[in-house]
C-alpha cells in the first residue's frame, strides 16, 4: 500500500462537503509534519490562482518566493508553486472549510506535501505558519490554524511562537530521525512501537 493513501486518510479526516461545519484534521508534532512534508519553506506569497482540476475541483494554485529552505531541494529566490483546496476560478467560489488563507505580500512558513504529483499545503491550515518579528528582531513563526479547522487526537497542538531557528533545528532534528512521532502514523506505515 502507498503512503499517499494511507496518510490523507489519518491527516485529513474530512473536508467541507454541503452544509459541513468543520475540517477534521489529526493534530500532529512540528516533527512528524514535516516528516510527512516534502519541503519547508519560508517565503513571500507573490500570486494566487484559481484553478479548475478536473480531479480535485476548484484549488488555488498560490506562488511563494522562497527565502529560507529547511527541508528540500528548492533553492532561496525561487519560486514554487503549491495548492489549496477551494478557490475561485471566473463567477464559481468554492470553498474548503478550514484552509489556510493566503494574501499577496504574506510571509509565511508552509509544510508542503505531495500528493499525485502535486503540492499542497499540509493538513490544510495546521500546516502554516504566519511569519512576524518580535520587539527584538527575532523572526518568529504562529501557527495560522483556522477557527472552522477541527484538531483531533492525543498530540498536543503547538501554537506558537516558535523562534525560526528552532524551527529550523526541528525540522532537521526530523529529515535525520524519520521515526514518527505519532502511534497513528507509526501503526499506519508498520513502523511498530
Amino acid at each position: 500500500m502507498s503512503r499517499r493513501p494511507v496518510l490523507m486518510a489519518i491527516v485529513v479526516l474530512g473536508l467541507a462537503a454541503g452544509a459541513a461545519q468543520a475540517s477534521t484534521v489529526v493534530g500532529l508534532s512540528v516533527e512528524d509534519q514535516a516528516r510527512l512534508s516534502r519541503y519547508v519553506v519560508i517565503g513571500e506569497v507573490i500570486g494566487q490562482k484559481g484553478v479548475d482540476h478536473p480531479a480535485q475541483g476548484i484549488e488555488t494554485a498560490v506562488t511563494l518566493k522562497v527565502t529560507e529552505v529547511m527541508k528540500g531541494d528548492l533553492r532561496p529566490g525561487r519560486a514554487v508553486v503549491f495548492h489549496t483546496r477551494g478557490g475561485q476560478v471566473g463567477e464559481v467560489i468554492s470553498e474548503a472549510i478550514g484552509e489556510a488563507v493566503f494574501k499577496k505580500g504574506q510571509k509565511a512558513l508552509v509544510f508542503i506535501e505531495e500528493i499525485d504529483g502535486r503540492l499542497y499545503n499540509l493538513g490544510l491550515s495546521m500546516g502554516v505558519w504566519d511569519i512576524h518579528e518580535d520587539a527584538a528582531g527575532r523572526q518568529l513563526a504562529t501557527r495560522a490554524l483556522r477557527d472552522d479547522l477541527e484538531v483531533v487526537g492525543a498530540e498536543a497542538v503547538e501554537h506558537g511562537p516558535v523562534d525560526i531557528h528552532e524551527m529550523a533545528a526541528r525540522v532537521g532534528y526530523a529529515v535525520r530521525n524519520p521515526r514518527f512521532d505519532s502511534e497513528i502514523l507509526r501503526a499506519a506505515l508498520g513502523q511498530g512501537r
